[in-house]
Parts: C-alpha cells; structure tokens; sequence
C-alpha cells in the first residue's frame, strides 16, 4: 500500500498538489528587519504588511495571502504532537522565522483565561526559539535572527497586534456605518433596479466587513518574517526529516545521497514510546523502514486529502502512469466535479479498454484527521453488465399515475446500483453512505432497512466498486429485499413494496445462478393456479407456494373490505407473524368472519375454501415471497377480475 501510494504522489506536479489549499483562517502579518544610522537592526514596527483571511470570502485570495500560505505550508508542524510548544500545543509553526497561534491564547481569550495556573504563550516563546534555532546547520545563523526571537520573547509583538486591530476596528466601523446606510436606502427604495444595484453594493460591503471584523478565538495570528521561500523551504526540510517518521529512535544517519531511513509515519500504528505494544519475542525492533523522501511524499499526499482534489474513491494504477494522469485530467478539468461513476466511464469510452491493476482508495475527512475507510486492490473492474432489465410484473405507474413504469435497461455496474441494490439499503432521504457513522436518525421508520444497510453495505461497495460479484449472494439479495419491503408495508407504501417485488422476481436468477429458477415463470405459475381454481379445472402440482400465493389474494381480498384507511402493517402483521399453517388459516378465518355481513365473490369463495383446507408442515415465515406476491399482484378474487 505504502509503495503505491508513494509512487502515484511522486508522479503529482507541485502545481497540483497545491490545488484547493487555502490560507490559515486569521491575520497573516509578514514583518521585516530595519537597520538604524548606527547599524543596529530591529524589527521594523511601522512597515510591515498584513490582510485577514475568511473562508467566507466570495472574492479570490489576493497574492498576498496566496504568498502566505506558501510561507506556512512550509514553517507548519506535521501535527500538534510534533510542535515546539509541547505540552500545551498552542504554537503551531515549527520554524526559526514564523510564529503561528490562535487568538484565544492571547490575554483575554479562553485558553488564556482557563490556563492561569500555567505559564502563558507569553512565557513560551523562549523554548519555541529554542527548538526551532536547532533546525540550522549553522550556530552562527542563529545570531541573525535573536532580533526575531526578542520581538516575542519581550512581548514586543503585541503592540504591532494592537496598532493592527486599531486599523481594523476602524474600518470595520466605517464599513458597518456605510451598510447600514444602504440597508435603509433599500428598504425606503421602490425602483427595482436601484433595489438591485444597493443589493450589490450591501454585498460589496459584508464581503469587507469580513475582512477587518474582530478577531474570533479560534482565528490564526500568523507572523512571518520576510525572507525567500527557499530558506522557509531549507530550515523546515530539517525539521520534516526528522519529525515525519513516526519516532527519531529508529534513524540512519544520512547515507552520501543523504538520505535518511525511519520509521513510517503516515497512517500507522507503529507504537515506538509504547513497549507493552511492541513484539517481546522478536528478534527485530520494527519491520521496515523508509526514506525521508518518501515520508516527505507521504506527508504531501496527507495534505492534499483535504484539499479535494483527488476523486473520492481514488483508483490508483499501478503500472499505467499515463491513465493515472488522465484520471486527474479528468477530475481537474471539471473543476473537480465529477464523480467517481463519471471519471471512469469517461476513461473506458476514451481508452476503449477495460480497467484493470489499482488500488480503490476511499477516504473521510474527519474531527481526528484523514481516516482510510477502504484501501483494496481490484485486478479487473467490470464495468459492462450483461444486458438486464427489471419487469413492471406488479404493474406499477409512473409519476402522476398515468402510465406503466417503464424500466430502463441495465447494461452497467452503476445503473446496476441505481435500479437494484441502492433501494434496497438507502436512507430516508434516498442515499447511501458506504463508511460514514452509522445514524439511525436516517433510517427513521426503517429499522429493517437500516440493519441491512448495517449488514451489506460494504458488501454492496465491493459489488459495485470492486468487481467483488461474490460480496453479495442470493441470501443477502433476499434478505435486503424483503426487509426493505416489510419497512414499506409498515409505512403504507404499496409502491415501494411492489417496486421491491419487481426486483426480487426479475434479479432472482442473477442472485442464484445455481438454482435455476426463473421466478418469473414462477410468478405466472402462481397467477395460472388461482385462475385454475377459479376455472374449477382440475389442479395438478399443488406446491406449498402456490397455497402461500392464493393465500396472499384471499388476505388482500379479504382486507380490501375494510372501511378503515389503514391498509398497512397493522391489518398484515398477523399473517406475517404465522408460522404454522394451522395459526395461519386461524387468522384468514378471523378477519373474513369480521367482515363475513359485506359481499363476496364467487372467485374468493372458491379460492379461499381452496386455502381454508389446505394443510402443509412447511414453515410459512419461509413462504413470505409468495404470501405477499399473492396480496400485491393483481387480485384475480374480484367478480370483475380487476385489482381493487
């Protein structure tokens, strides 16, 4: 996995790895040296530069921020545990010429307050310089920058912080008075395109209210010292050789290439402070080691997940470099918009070639940092499926109930998602989350449905997204199927249930290959022996799921005399729960008794006395496709023929 991952950063441009990163939300002030008429040098208090930054910002990042950010990226600490300022954590740059913190540790924030007992940031810095002076491979470079140091360690920082906020507080000031100016005029205003033009300038105006309003506690304060990047990029290089392995105990010294071998850091759970959690009886202290140019890969790959510039989930080809460009082509050029599905299907139609040898690579973002979710190899993804189709066998309408649902043919994986396995598991609001949380809130009214989707949704991830056809088998087809069914009849949707069943009998043969069973002869099967009864013909090959069919007609019959609205679960569930045959006729016999003063036809008659008499040992909980075939296809018990 290492290796893979490693070689597809590798063959990334700095350009592109760059992509979508933003400046640190807060206050970036870039400070400069200033030499006096007797050589001294300080730093320069009046000539410096700075600009707010805000995620909120509609308008494109100035070049200032944008230098900035290139500034940080490179002075930042690989993760707080890795920071100078242990143990608090507050100082989150790792470099001898930039300082970075967040407000709330300044005099009059909340982890100011709360840490009273403590020394404050104020009393740090000193150590901070300590560690971040050792970056240099020279002592004496340090004496260049004891000026920089001294401005925080004296607390000299705090009266360029408080000249800026002054500055900042007064244009917000100004800027609010003029709002609210205009927010009147356009209250009193009746000309709609004067309306429209205050509307833009109200605008105009928030966007730089965001610019100079009060700093929040969890704001950055950034200060940088104005130097080339190439000596940010020199000094943290030390710094990242270092702390991008997971502990120094295990480093080579630098080979003549100057490379360093460590311990891997990246998404590890090597446990190197821990000795409880290390191999006792082991004649070896770790398993392997890597470079410091690969840890450094690993870490830019690390940064780049946030950025969303990778297609989630992300195939990583392992000899087609020129296909793997083309997958970030793709992604790139739609502005980093297209799907998974998409990006595929657009490299099969421009390759003419199917996919084979990668990775599938599926992440989240999360509170605790980028987590792996998924991380397999597929040798072959089967993109094209033999031409299926789900059949309209329940006669199901489409939207405004005017016209048959027609089905679109299944020719591909995805539309094999779509049609089939993604009603089976989604959520109230008709999504599916292969590896967030599991939220019960979701799945409201669907306890059913969410333990499949609890069950088989990696399974249904692999099906789809891998090529695994073997993740899902006729068991956990029915199982999916008809928990999702018995959710809808608990909520009153006859359409899903039917939905469902069309599934079930036109997929069945998919699921069971080795049964050979089309259940699609078997449903007109079960619908012929009802019209046999009914026919008084005579009746050969009684099965138990004929029985169980006809009783699904004499149960819906039977229940459509019912002058209640509610013709769900409730009027079901007694059935549904029967598992002796002898319960189950009890049950048919209650409710016709409870409607026996309404009229029946002779067709009912002449079925459910079929039924009444019927006896099996069976199982009825194991005839549950049948019984509800019977009660959700057209009922052939009406004296006009027709369903109800």
């Amino acid at each position: 996995m290492i290796k893979e991952l490693i070689n597809f950063t590798n063959n990334l441009d700095e350009e592109f790895k760059n992509l979508g990163s933003s400046p640190k939300e807060g206050l970036h002030i870039l400070m400069r040296y200033q030499t006096d008429e007797y050589g001294v040098i300080s730093m320069d208090r009046t000539d410096y530069q700075y600009e707010f930054f805000s995620k909120k910002q509609k308008t494109g990042t100035s070049e200032f921020l944008n230098y900035c950010k290139s500034l940080h990226q490179n002075a930042w600490c690989i993760d707080t545990n890795k920071c100078f300022d242990l143990p608090t954590k507050a100082i989150h740059t790792c470099s001898p010429f930039s300082v970075a913190f967040k407000q709330e540790h300044l005099e009059g924030g909340a982890k100011f307050n709360a840490n009273k007992k403590k020394k404050q940031i104020y009393e740090r810095f000193s150590d901070y310089f300590a560690k971040a002076f050792a970056l240099f491979k020279d002592n004496n470079e340090q004496e260049k920058y004891i000026v920089f140091k001294n401005f925080f360690s004296h607390n000299a920082f705090s009266s360029v912080l408080k000249k800026i906020e002054e500055e900042r507080a007064d244009q917000f000031n100004k800027s609010t008075e003029e709002a609210e100016k205009l927010k009147s005029q356009f209250k009193e205003e009746k000309d709609k395109s004067i309306k429209e033009s205050l509307k833009s300038q109200i605008a105009d105006y928030e966007q730089e209210l965001l610019k100079v309003k009060p700093l929040d506690d969890s704001n950055y304060i950034i200060f940088y010292l104005d130097l080339p990047l190439e000596q940010y990029k020199e000094v943290h290089k030390k710094y990242l050789d270092d702390k991008l392995f997971n502990t120094d105990k295990y480093n080579t010294a630098p080979n003549e290439e100057g490379l360093i071998f460590g311990t891997n850091n990246f998404m590890n759970g090597f446990n190197g402070n821990m000795p409880f959690l290390m191999h006792q009886t082991a004649s070896f202290d770790i398993t392997g080691r890597i470079s410091n140019q690969d840890a450094k890969l690993l870490n830019d790959l690390k940064n780049m997940f946030p950025n969303k510039t990778l297609p989630n989930p992300l195939p990583i080809f392992i000899y087609e470099v020129e296909l793997q460009n083309e997958v970030i082509g793709l992604f790139k050029e739609s502005s980093f918009k297209l799907s998974y599905r998409e990006i595929l299907e657009r490299l099969i139609a421009d390759n003419e070639v199917d996919l084979s040898n990668y990775y599938l690579l599926f992440w989240q973002n999360t509170m605790d940092g980028i987590v792996f979710k998924d991380f397999d190899y597929v040798s072959k993804f089967d993109y094209k499926v033999k031409d299926l189709i789900i059949h309209n066998l329940f006669e199901i309408r489409e939207k405004g109930g005017k016209v048959d649902k027609h089905y679109s043919l299944i020719k591909n994986i995805f539309d094999f998602e779509l049609q089939v396995l993604k009603p089976l598991i989604q959520n109230k609001y008709h999504r599916v989350d292969f590896f967030g949380d599991l939220n019960k809130d979701e799945f409201a009214k669907l306890d059913l449905t969410f333990s499949s989707f609890s069950k088989y949704r990696k399974a249904v991830y692999d099906f789809v997204y891998k090529s695994q056809r073997s993740s899902i088998d006729g068991h956990a087809f029915y199982e999916m199927v008809f928990n999702s069914i018995l959710d809808d009849i608990k909520n009153g949707n006859n359409y899903g249930v039917k939905e469902k069943l069309n599934i079930w009998y036109s997929l069945y043969d998919y699921f069971n290959p080795k049964k050979n069973i089309n259940m699609i002869n078997r449903l007109k099967e079960y619908q012929d022996f009802v019209r046999e009864i009914i026919n008084d013909e005579d009746l050969n090959d009684i099965t138990d799921e004929k029985f169980a069919f006809a009783a699904g007609q004499v149960i819906e019959y039977i229940l459509s005399k019912s002058k209640s609205a509610d013709n769900s679960f409730n009027l079901l569930e007694p059935y549904l729960q029967q598992s002796k045959c002898t319960e189950f006729k009890k049950a048919i016999a209650n409710d016709f008794s409870r409607y026996k003063h309404e009229n029946f036809s002779k067709n009912f008659e002449k079925v459910a006395a079929f039924v009444l008499s019927y006896e099996t040992s069976a199982n009825l909980k194991n005839l549950l496709p049948q019984i509800l075939s019977g009660a959700f296809a057209k009922n052939q018990l009406f004296s006009s023929n027709s369903s109800k």
